[in-house]
């Protein structure tokens, strides 16, 4: 089993968890589909009945996992969805900032 957004290029595998975790994936996945509010949704994937946390010994163990990793993805894809979080789109800072880079480096390997 595999979560793929094509949108944000986010691909994880989910070969690996366990039925509980499956299960709760497929739940999540519903809410996904029916357009659950963004803060519903966040409340299942992250509150505290969430098996992502199950067996972990840190934070860090969780923000690694492939469960968490579609979660997450799913959450920001509906906050984009439902006008609450703003989809990424290049600053003018951003572009600037990548031409200086490409200009400097140009003339350091002219050198």
């Amino acid at each position: 089993m595999r979560y793929a957004n094509s949108r944000t290029g986010v691909s994880v595998s989910l070969d690996e968890l366990s039925d509980v975790e499956k299960q709760f994936y497929q739940r999540a996945r519903e809410q996904f589909k029916a357009n659950a509010p963004w803060l519903v949704f966040d409340e299942l994937a992250f509150g505290v009945s969430s098996p992502i946390y199950s067996g972990r010994a840190s934070h860090l163990d969780v923000l690694e996992q492939p469960l968490y990793l579609a979660l997450k993805d799913m959450s920001l894809e509906l906050g984009v969805r439902q006008g609450l979080i703003a989809a990424k789109q290049p600053r003018e800072t951003d572009r600037k900032a990548n031409a200086g880079r490409k200009e400097k480096r140009s003339r350091q390997a002219a050198y």
